[in-house]
């Protein structure tokens, strides 16, 4: 782990923030609670992400979709510089005594049905670490037309000039389903985003982006979240 430098840990814990150019990579996993164990599943999730940041990830976010696709589920996305950074952290994890036996605690007593974890990359824009609220919006896109998306995302941030908004585009590089990529607009807060729709995303320049979006692939699945410590 040397080539990477590793975060510094003062206790309490605190995540640290991402440095421009830090979230070129990301992983992540997606938790549906059981019944009645949804505080458990994120107490597991907060250890979860301290593990990852000890052994190596640039940052881990924990955020909880509040509608639309997967509502309710819990999110866990921890962020690498590289493949090579992402595949050594995970090597890390195997031999942490820590990990293992959280691993061991969700075994013993399940408190969430997990899947992941998936990795993708950044091929538009650059995340803003200050955000705690996403809607992500997921297409259905032919790797032929990834690039011509990526250049029409690239696009949105002058028609959001004026709102606290942020836009990134990831696409799949190890994942159950390799032709989704995803659209995330973050921002501050749920409001905020909402702001944004009613001023911009109604908008009839915007409304004939999407119409030449739909050109390169199929929009299916959309939904809201917020960061949770």
């Amino acid at each position: 782990m040397e080539k990477y430098k590793l975060a510094i840990i003062d206790r309490p814990f605190e995540i640290p923030k991402l440095m421009k150019g830090d979230k070129m990579f990301g992983s992540r996993r997606v938790l549906k609670p059981h019944s009645g164990k949804t505080e458990l599943a994120k107490e597991r999730l907060r250890k979860a992400s301290k593990i990852m940041v000890n052994n190596g990830a640039n940052a881990v976010d924990l955020t909880q979709v509040l509608g639309g696709y997967g509502a309710e589920t819990l999110h866990m996305y921890s962020f690498f510089n590289s493949v090579e950074h992402a595949f050594q952290v995970s090597a890390s994890l195997q031999n942490d005594k820590a990990w293992g036996n959280l691993m061991a605690e969700r075994e013993a007593a399940p408190a969430a049905d997990m899947t992941g974890p998936e990795l993708a990359r950044v091929v538009a824009g650059e995340g803003n670490p200050d955000h705690n609220a996403a809607m992500v919006r997921e297409y259905v896109l032919p790797r032929k037309n990834l690039a011509e998306a990526a250049a029409m995302v690239s696009t949105v941030p002058d028609m959001l000039a004026g709102h606290d908004v942020n836009v990134t585009m990831w696409a799949p590089v190890i994942a159950e389903d390799m032709k989704r990529a995803q659209v995330v607009y973050s921002a501050p807060d749920m409001v905020a985003i909402g702001k944004a729709i009613d001023e911009v995303g109604i908008s009839a320049e915007f409304q004939e982006m999407l119409v030449k979006a739909s050109n390169l692939g199929t929009l299916d699945r959309a939904c809201g979240m917020v960061r949770f410590e």
